[in-house]
């Protein structure tokens, strides 16, 4: 089985949604495996704020992606609101719009389980589930909450999940070790770095240590966004027993100058991916490249 992983489109920000309708152009065109053989995860961000424009403009991605692929969606806070709060209304109306792929069918809470064949189950959740209070809701952390952590743990004791592969995917990141990449005061932007190092405290996820506990030794793989950095962080995962841990970056580069997009195709059986790179604008062999790495 194959996943694409998808992340941070912020669709309705600058030429975004060009961009992802690019790679949505790709990935019907240039399908990396049979429908059934792979699936996509989409890790929270799919917009740039919480307006009805945004979530009509990217239901109609979707659903073309949907022609072809099964979909996996999780929220990411500018889906609740934008880059400085979230709200409680803006969840329920994009959970709406995008249940068929958040839920799956299922009931409409978290984290939500998906079963795919016999030996895999894919976990979905709610990194910003906390935050929708007048207390927390302000700038871009997450929480996931006791409550949903404690789902999380029955969930990962019980036979549905039993003796299976396993994939967890959120929106807020994990790990804090890989985030000290920015951009630095030789690379043109003393004042981007000085800010980046003033609010990184407000970018995590804040329970991260007893969500590391609880899926320590079991998950095989952990998803997830946020940050744009697009960071391979299997070697801290490793340190509590989870072979990858993928940092989708985001798809559409959407603060990046180049005019490239990317995406990862993650090879389940032997924990190996490729990466996938777009141009916006295509020119003779520069349409596409993909690099594997195991």
């Amino acid at each position: 089985m194959k996943l694409i992983h998808l992340s941070d489109t912020h669709i309705g920000s600058n030429d975004n949604a060009l961009r992802f309708e690019r790679v949505v152009d790709d990935l019907l065109a240039n399908p990396p495996c049979a429908p059934e053989e792979c699936l996509i995860v989409h890790t929270g961000d799919l917009i740039d704020s919480a307006t009805d424009t945004h979530r009509r403009a990217a239901r109609v991605l979707l659903d073309r992606l949907a022609t072809r692929y099964r979909v996996l969606l999780c929220p990411g806070n500018h889906d609740y609101g934008n880059a400085l709060s979230v709200d409680e209304e803006a969840a329920e109306s994009f959970q709406q719009t995008f249940r068929d792929f958040i839920f799956q069918g299922k009931p409409a809470k978290f984290p939500v389980l998906t079963e795919v064949g016999a030996n895999l189950v894919l976990i979905g959740l709610d990194s910003n589930a906390e935050e929708l209070n007048l207390w927390q809701r302000w700038f871009a952390e997450g929480h996931l909450g006791d409550a949903q952590l404690s789902a999380l743990d029955r969930l990962l004791d019980s036979p549905l999940v039993a003796g299976k592969q396993v994939v967890i995917y959120l929106h807020h990141h994990p790990f804090s070790f890989g985030y000290s990449v920015m951009p630095d005061v030789g690379d043109r932007y003393p004042f981007y770095n000085f800010l980046m190092h003033l609010s990184r405290p407000f970018l995590r996820l804040k329970d991260a240590y007893s969500f590391s506990q609880i899926v320590r030794d079991r998950a095989q793989v952990l998803l997830f966004g946020h940050m744009h950095y697009g960071l391979d962080c299997s070697g801290e995962s490793r340190k509590y027993g989870i072979g990858m841990a993928l940092d989708g970056g985001s798809t559409t580069c959407a603060e990046d100058e180049s005019d490239r997009m990317r995406y990862r195709v993650i090879e389940l059986a032997d924990m190996s991916y490729a990466v996938r790179t777009l141009r916006l604008h295509a020119t003779g062999l520069d349409f596409n490249s993909t690099k594997t790495y195991s």
